[in-house]
């Protein structure tokens, strides 16, 4: 089994304890430990929506998960650069793109709302990959189309990337807190 696999599996187990109300690894964490290092096993690039919160949907300890949050989980250079420091420094094997249901960029976008100042930014960035159909469609298909942009750019620089490096992704549906992997 890759470490990436194996990575993926503890993080739906993890899953499994947030949506059965038996999490376990939440408050676990030693912190003179965290203060010297750093060693998380997955980047998640996820929504910066409140309700989307790494660490406890997938019940995870503090300095397990490398997370990057912003509106709409969009991936731009600071993104980029972002993931590039955890897999390159921290030698990160898994990366997650994490869309969830009612996201509001991603329905501003699927709706054609206009915004104004640094918010049209951000819309802007999800609408190439809105599709017709139901909100979801639209969700699911940025959340792919982010991690596929992601991937193609790693295996552009896979030489400098010495361990393998896996991208996928997944929806997180706030209603029911399941996660599904696509």
């Amino acid at each position: 089994m890759k470490i990436w696999e194996n990575t993926l599996n503890i993080l739906k187990k993890g899953n499994e304890r947030f949506i059965h109300n038996n999490m376990n690894n939440i408050l676990h964490h030693d912190l003179k430990l965290l203060s010297q290092t750093q060693n998380p096993y997955a980047v998640v690039l996820c929504c910066s929506d409140s309700r989307v919160s790494p660490d406890i949907i997938f019940d995870q300890s503090l300095g397990g998960l490398f997370i990057i949050q912003n509106a709409g989980n969009v991936c731009d250079t600071s993104v980029l650069g972002s993931i590039q420091y955890a897999i390159q420094i921290l030698k990160t094997p898994l990366i997650i793109v994490l869309g969830h249901t009612n996201c509001g960029a991603v329905t501003a976008a699927h709706e054609h709302k206009s915004m104004q100042g640094p918010l049209q930014s951000i819309v802007s960035l999800i609408d190439e990959h809105i599709v017709e159909g139901a909100i979801i469609d639209s969700i699911k298909n940025h959340t792919l189309e982010t991690a596929k942009s992601i991937d193609n750019i790693l295996n552009i620089h896979q030489e400098k990337i010495e361990q393998n490096v896996k991208v996928v992704s997944a929806i997180y549906n706030i209603s029911s807190g399941h996660i599904l992997w696509m």
